[in-house]
């Protein structure tokens, strides 16, 4: 693990709030917020994830996470704190989720210190916009990146 920070926005745009993830990457790439850190819009493909985080010190990975919360509220855990349960039927809108991407992960012996900004969706139904509640948390989202950013120093 040579490289810095990397920030991966995960989910499908096309799925309303299971696109926030990629849509905060978009919005970190145009404020030009951090030349230290990698932007990754990770998409649906959880796999993938690995292969990216692997490299480096530190990872920050957004997502809509069905904390059982109200829409829009943000939590952030590393994956010992998540709990995050793998059953052989569930079904992510991910092709691989983010469960199995951290048992994965940890399986690999994979080190990276790795940060999950999950944020609680309204609504996964198929549609190209943000419910009210999760878009107006943006500014909160990129403000909960940057203090991640600054605690790894």
């Amino acid at each position: 693990m040579s490289k810095g920070t990397i920030i991966i926005g995960v989910g499908n745009i096309l799925r309303q709030d299971d696109g926030i993830g990629p849509r905060i990457i978009e919005r970190l790439d145009s404020i030009n917020f951090n030349d230290n850190a990698t932007l990754v819009d990770g998409g649906v493909d959880g796999l993938v994830l690995v292969d990216h985080i692997k490299d480096y010190r530190n990872a920050i990975i957004i997502d809509a996470v069905n904390m059982g919360l109200d829409p829009g509220e943000i939590r952030v855990f590393t994956p010992d704190e998540a709990v995050l349960n793998t059953r052989w039927d569930s079904l992510s809108t991910h092709g691989f989720g983010l469960a199995e991407v951290l048992n994965l992960a940890r399986a690999l012996g994979v080190e990276t210190n790795l940060k999950i900004v999950g944020v609680q969706p309204k609504e996964t139904a198929f549609g190209e916009y943000l419910s009210k509640e999760v878009s107006k948390q943006i500014d909160g989202i990129i403000r909960v990146v940057m203090e991640i950013i600054n605690n790894y120093g």
